[in-house]
């Protein structure tokens, strides 16, 4: 676990990684209108928090894994964006939630880390981001733009990844738990 440690800061996130042709559709997007495409990989990130490192990781994983195993792999539906004002605006696309799948793996890693001071616990979207802005102006150009070129799409959710960033921000998956299994504590990789 030491190589997992070496370099990397203390936060952490679990998220749905969007991999294979969807990731692909999505970073044409992310390649217009966002700045840290090179830096993470296209994600719904269900859980955040500073303090989450690999020894906290791994003392809920096992509650996580044995919370997910009634939720078995399922599609998610994107055809639409959405946006977050303030002070760096944001461009996202919304996935569909038609079930509840993710509002129930949100709540399963609430539920396991109860002692762990997640970011926005009241006010989670559910979301994937691909454009962030310095003013409201080109926010709206860009979703204008986005709406117009948008092709609905779907992709299947396996499993969750947790992720780390290294001192250079550049985040990386150190574990993922697979839906629809019980499961162990040991760190699996990625």
């Amino acid at each position: 676990m030491e190589y997992i440690e070496r370099g990397f800061r203390e936060s952490g996130a679990v998220t749905i990684c969007i991999t294979g042709d969807a990731g692909d559709y999505i970073n044409t997007f992310r390649h217009r209108f966002d700045p840290y495409v090179e830096r993470i990989m296209p994600h719904i990130t269900l859980m955040f928090a500073q303090d989450l490192d690999v020894a906290m990781w791994q003392s809920v994983r096992l509650p996580i894994q044995e919370g997910l195993a009634h939720i078995t792999p399922f599609r998610v539906c994107v055809g639409s964006t959405g946006v977050f004002h303030g002070d760096t605006p944001v461009l996202w696309l919304l996935p569909e939630d038609e079930h509840g799948e993710i509002a129930a793996i949100r709540g399963v890693l609430l539920g396991a880390t109860s002692g762990v001071a997640v970011e926005r616990v009241r006010d989670f979207v559910p979301h994937i981001s691909i454009g962030f802005f310095d003013q409201e102006e080109s926010l709206m150009s860009a979703r204008q733009a986005v709406d117009t070129d948008l092709q609905p799409f779907d992709f299947r959710v396996a499993f969750l990844s947790f992720l780390r960033a290294d001192d250079n921000d550049v985040w990386h998956c150190v574990d993922t738990l697979n839906l629809g299994e019980s499961g162990s504590s040991t760190i699996q990789g990625c």
